[in-house]
C-alpha cells in the first residue's frame, strides 16, 4: 500500500527502556554542560532535562515575509479571535472531560502507555516517516508564526531553536528579545502567542481543501456496498450463506456485496430499498467481490433472518429491558412497546422495524468509495445538505478525524478500503494515478492530525502553552476592567502591582490544578 511506512512496535519492555534512556540523558547533558560545551552550539538546558538548541538559521527570512507590517498585524488579529473561539471549545470540553471523570471514575481499559507518547514510530498509531514530516513542518510553521507578529509589532526576535529531550524533538520556540516582549502592549503580546497555533490550524484548513478535492479523484474498482463487521446470530442470514455448489461460506466484513438476486446495491438507499422488497425467509442469490480476491465473484446463497426477532433479542439481552405493560413477565408485548414509543425517532432515521422484516445479518453497512468519503465527511462527492449547514459540520469532523488513526492502526485509510479504490482516469487521478493520489491524501491527512493537535493542545490554558499565555493576559484585562469600575463606583482602584500580583497567582494556580487533574486523569487508569 502507499501509506505503509516504518513503525516500530511498543512491548512490555518499553517504560523501563524510557527510563534507562531518560538517566542516561540526565548524566549525558550534565557532563557536556559542566565541560562548556552547550555555550560552544549556543545551547542552555532548561528543567533540568530539556536542551534548548538555538540558531539564526531562518531570521533574515522571517524579516523579509514580515515586511508588509500590516497585513501581518491584521492577520494576528484574526488569529487572535481564532484562538479565543478555540479556547472556549476546549474548556468546555476539558470541564466535561473532567465532569465525566468525576462522575464514572477512571476507565478500566485504559489504552496501551504507548500511545500516549507523541513519538513517530514509537507511537503505534504515528507512522514514522509521515509522522516526522509532519511534526517538523507544523513546529516550523508554528514558531515562524510567533516570529511574524513579533517582527510586525516591532519586537527583535533572538533566534529560533529546537527543545531536545535526547534524539527526540519535544518543540521548537521562536526567542524575542525578553524586554521587549514584556514592554508592548498587551493586545500586541496576545497576537504573538495566537499566531503559533492559529497557524497549524489555518494549514489544517488548507490541507482539508486540497483533501476534498483529491477526494473527487476517486472511484470504485468494484461499485457496491460492504460491511464492517458480520453478526453472529441464529437470524442472521449472512453468518450462514453458502456458495452454488453448497459449499458453506460466510459473507467476511469487507467483502463487497454488488447485488441482491439482480438488483444492483451500489449505496445504502438503494440496499434498503431493495430489502424492503423481501421477507424474513427469503432466499436470495447474494453476487460478492471477496476482499481477498478483488478479482474474483462469487454468488451466495443467502436465506434473510427475521430483523423482529434479532432486534427483540438484542433487547431482552440488555440493561433496559422492563416489564412496561406491568403484566409480571417480560416479552415481546413489553419490546412492542419500546417500539411505539420510539416510532417518530426511528421512522425519521429509517429503522422501523416489523414483525417479518428480512435481515441480512450485517453492521456498519458503507459505500466501497466509505474509505475516502470518511475522510472529508460532509464534502463527499454525492453528500448531500446545504453549503452552510457543511460548513458548520465540518470543524466537529475535523475533530473526529483525530480518531482515525487509533481506528486504522496508524494510517489515514484501512488498507482494505484503500485497495477498493482507484484514480479515475480524467483530471488529477488519470495524470498522476492511483498511488500518487494516495500520497497525497496521506501528505493531507498527516498536516492535518499534527496541526490540529499542535494548535489545540498549545491553547490549553497552562502556562508555559501559549494558551496560558493568552489566559493570563485576558485575565489581565479583566480584572483591569473590573478595577476601572470600581473607580467608577467611587471605591478605590487596585495597585497595578497588585492587579499584576493577583493575575500571576490566578494563572500560576490554574495551571498548576488543571495541569495536576489531566495529569491525574491519565495516570490512574493504569493503577486501578
Amino acid at each position: 500500500m502507499a501509506n505503509e511506512w516504518l513503525e516500530i512496535k511498543a512491548y512490555d519492555f518499553l517504560f523501563p527502556l524510557l527510563i534507562f534512556s531518560f538517566i542516561c540523558w540526565l548524566i549525558i547533558l550534565s557532563r557536556i554542560q559542566r565541560n562548556g560545551y552547550l555555550d560552544k552550539i549556543n545551547a542552555t538546558k532548561a528543567l533540568g532535562f530539556i536542551l534548548m538548541l538555538r540558531t539564526q538559521k531562518g531570521i533574515k527570512l522571517l524579516e523579509r515575509v514580515s515586511k508588509p507590517r500590516k497585513f501581518w498585524r491584521i492577520y494576528g488579529e484574526i488569529s487572535l479571535w481564532v484562538c479565543r473561539a478555540s479556547m472556549v471549545f476546549i474548556i468546555l470540553f476539558l470541564f466535561l472531560a473532567i465532569l465525566l471523570f468525576i462522575i464514572t471514575g477512571p476507565t478500566k481499559d485504559p489504552m496501551p502507555v504507548s500511545t500516549m507518547i507523541a513519538v513517530p514510530g514509537l507511537n503505534p498509531v504515528i507512522p514514522l516517516g509521515w509522522g516526522i514530516f509532519a511534526f517538523i513542518v507544523s513546529l516550523v510553521i508554528h514558531e515562524f508564526g510567533h516570529g511574524l507578529q513579533a517582527r510586525a509589532h516591532g519586537m527583535r526576535l533572538r533566534s529560533f531553536g529546537l527543545l531536545l529531550l535526547g534524539p527526540l524533538p519535544l518543540g521548537a520556540f521562536a526567542e524575542p528579545e525578553y524586554d521587549e516582549l514584556t514592554r508592548a502592549p498587551r493586545k500586541e503580546r496576545q497576537r504573538m502567542f495566537a499566531a503559533g497555533p492559529s497557524t497549524n490550524l489555518f494549514l489544517a484548513l488548507i490541507c482539508f481543501i486540497i483533501l476534498i478535492f483529491a477526494s473527487h479523484q476517486f472511484t470504485a474498482i468494484n461499485q457496491g456496498m460492504y460491511a464492517k463487521g458480520i453478526i453472529e446470530h441464529e437470524e442472521s442470514g449472512a453468518h450462514s450463506s453458502t456458495t452454488s455448489s453448497g459449499v458453506e461460506y460466510p459473507l467476511n466484513a469487507y467483502d463487497i456485496i454488488m447485488k441482491i438476486d439482480q438488483n444492483l446495491i451500489p449505496d445504502k438507499e438503494s440496499f434498503d430499498r431493495v430489502m424492503d422488497n423481501y421477507s424474513a425467509g427469503d432466499e436470495v442469490k447474494l453476487t460478492i467481490i471477496p476482499i481477498n480476491n478483488i478479482d474474483e465473484v462469487i454468488i451466495l446463497n443467502v436465506t434473510f433472518g427475521d430483523a423482529y426477532e434479532y432486534n427483540y433479542y438484542v433487547w431482552n439481552t440488555s440493561d433496559n429491558r422492563d416489564d412496561l405493560d406491568k403484566d409480571g413477565e417480560i416479552g415481546k408485548d413489553d419490546f412492542q412497546i419500546v417500539l411505539e414509543e420510539n416510532r417518530a425517532f426511528l421512522e425519521q432515521m429509517g429503522q422501523i422495524i416489523e414483525p417479518g422484516d428480512a435481515f441480512l445479518g450485517v453492521s456498519g453497512l458503507v459505500s466501497s468509495t466509505h474509505g475516502i468519503d470518511g475522510l472529508v465527511g460532509p464534502f463527499a462527492p454525492g453528500s448531500s445538505g446545504t453549503l452552510l449547514e457543511k460548513i458548520i459540520i465540518t470543524p466537529f469532523h475535523v475533530i473526529q478525524l483525530l480518531f482515525q488513526p487509533f481506528e486504522n492502526k496508524g494510517t489515514a485509510m484501512n488498507p482494505f478500503e484503500e485497495s477498493m479504490l482507484v484514480a479515475d482516469s480524467k483530471g488529477l487521478g488519470g495524470i498522476l494515478g492511483t498511488s500518487n493520489m494516495i500520497l497525497i491524501v496521506e501528505f493531507c491527512f498527516w498536516l492535518i492530525w499534527v496541526n490540529i493537535l499542535l494548535g489545540l493542545t498549545n491553547l490549553i490554558p497552562i502556562l508555559p502553552f501559549d494558551g496560558g499565555h493568552l489566559f493570563k493576559d485576558m485575565m489581565h484585562g479583566s480584572i483591569e476592567k473590573v478595577n476601572r469600575l470600581r473607580e467608577i463606583l467611587g471605591f478605590k482602584k487596585w495597585h497595578p502591582l497588585s492587579v499584576e500580583n493577583l493575575v500571576g497567582k490566578i494563572s500560576g494556580w490554574s495551571s498548576l490544578g488543571l495541569f495536576l487533574i489531566l495529569f491525574l486523569m491519565f495516570l490512574l487508569p493504569y493503577f486501578v
